[in-house]
């Protein structure tokens, strides 16, 4: 599957219980996410950072779509 040029990289870091939801959430639009696996600062829980390769224009739903997918 080919992806529309890359113009924007977007990092978010999620608990690493919304990892699957969340790239999940973000491959519905067809854009390249790589998984960093981390640990949080607070209480010292396990965490993932995600990149997230954003075409011109997605910026808004990619950023909606991890909110409605990650616990707050």
């Amino acid at each position: 599957m080919e992806h529309p040029p890359i113009r924007f990289l977007m990092t978010a870091v999620v608990q690493e219980q919304d990892v699957d939801m969340a790239t999940r959430a973000l491959s519905i639009l067809n854009v390249p996410v790589f998984h960093l696996a981390s640990t949080g600062g607070f209480l010292g829980r396990r965490n993932a950072t995600l990149l997230v390769g954003l075409p011109e224009g997605l910026e808004e739903q990619a950023l909606n779509a991890l909110q409605k997918s990650c616990r707050q």
